[in-house]
């Protein structure tokens, strides 16, 4: 369920959607729905000066701090889930950052052996 939908100046939507998880609290995404194709270039900037504004008033409303948050992106061929789409994490303090990139990796890692479901083009390397 979006928490905000933005109509952009195209007249495409994007939305900002909570995701609940225990292991990243505070975490947010910032997608361009797949039933609209993928954005245009033009899209794609307006989406991503949304996404830092959204982020740094979440942060401030979170964490008192404004400046408390990290925006993820993988491009297309680095991504798990189908769609154009940054997270957004608000962290607080250090710790928080290092517990991200520890769950990151281990995600990822389980991704690499095949453990866990992963949408990511196969493509020559």
């Amino acid at each position: 369920m979006p928490v905000e939908a933005l109509t952009l100046s195209s007249g495409q939507r994007c939305e900002l959607v909570r995701i609940e998880r225990d292991l990243i609290p505070n975490y947010y995404m910032l997608a361009f729905p797949l039933a609209q194709g993928q954005p245009s270039k033009h899209e794609i900037q307006e989406m991503l000066v949304y996404g830092m504004e959204r982020a740094q008033a979440l942060s401030l409303e979170h964490t008192g701090d404004a400046q408390a948050f990290t925006i993820l992106y993988s491009g297309y061929s680095a991504r798990r889930e189908k769609g154009w789409h940054v997270h957004i994490v608000l962290l607080g303090n250090r710790w928080r950052k290092a517990w991200l990139y520890l769950v990151l990796c281990g995600k990822n890692l389980l991704q690499a052996f095949g453990l866990r479901r992963d949408d990511a083009p196969r493509g020559s390397r």
